[in-house]
């Protein structure tokens, strides 16, 4: 009888760690993004007029993007998957500059650790681009899926030039998986090591310089290159729009000032 107390006591503890280790205990807590669009130093103005280095003229009617597949780079060299990568509904962030809200948004939830680096993919991963039309932010009703080419646009910038070889001027950069380009990985070190606690989190602020779109990795001038039209032009706008991210700095947060789940 003593003997099987004490395997039933035994067995209960295992069960006990097994709960706090896998339902009882926190995973963590979420770690928000949130992106300004800037030209420079100043914030992007739709409609606004602004000059590349060569002294074209050029101004942003619409400008959308995804952004996914987060990963935190810890103080040790080893990696944080963010997993809501593994969900289309969750993983994969539309950015829009005409919605504030789709600006910030939360990756995680972020075990606690030290952090030095945020790694993100500007567009969508293969697998997801190569699996037809999906839910969440990737529902085709978002108007962000090629159906004619079976993939989603990665990046999308809508304008004007008066340099634009366009009848009417129009500037058109929509590149995505099914057109040429492919999803860019980014790295962003950050300022300082991001501790998160149990009890703190922190947000990161990153910049996204649209005066990089056109002086970035390749220069971009309007009279040539004011559509997307083959793949050539398509890789070196895609090439350009992974140049444009910045951290610009970083918040800590107490748990109290975060939504977990969301």
């Amino acid at each position: 009888m003593a003997d099987r107390a004490a395997r039933l006591l035994a067995a209960a503890w295992l069960l006990s760690l097994a709960g706090c280790s896998l339902g009882g205990a926190p995973a963590g807590l979420p770690l928000r993004i949130e992106i300004s669009h800037v030209v420079g130093d100043a914030p992007l103005q739709l409609g606004n007029t602004y000059r590349t280095a060569a002294g074209d003229s050029w101004s942003a009617e619409r400008l959308r993007y995804y952004l996914s597949n987060f990963r935190l780079r810890r103080a040790d060299g080893s990696w944080f998957v963010n997993p809501q990568s593994a969900d289309s509904s969750r993983g994969y962030f539309l950015v829009d500059e005409a919605d504030g809200a789709s600006k910030q948004f939360q990756i995680g939830p972020v075990p606690a650790g030290s952090y030095s680096g945020l790694e993100f993919l500007v567009g969508v991963d293969a697998a997801r681009n190569g699996a037809g039309a999906q839910t969440g932010t990737l529902d085709p009703a978002r108007g962000m899926f090629w159906t004619w080419n079976t993939g989603y646009i990665f990046f999308q910038f809508d304008g004007h030039s008066p340099q634009s070889g366009d009848a009417e001027h129009a500037l058109s950069y929509h590149v995505g998986g099914g057109g040429g380009a492919t999803a860019h990985s980014v790295f962003l070190p950050l300022p300082a090591p991001v501790e998160v606690t149990a009890d703190t989190s922190a947000e990161l602020h990153l910049h996204a310089d649209l005066a990089r779109l056109f002086d970035g990795a390749h220069a971009l001038h309007p009279a040539s290159l004011f559509t997307a039209m083959d793949a050539a032009a398509a890789a070196q706008i895609a090439d350009n729009s992974a140049g444009l991210y910045r951290i610009d700095h970083v918040h800590r947060l107490p748990k109290a000032g975060l939504a977990e789940g969301s």
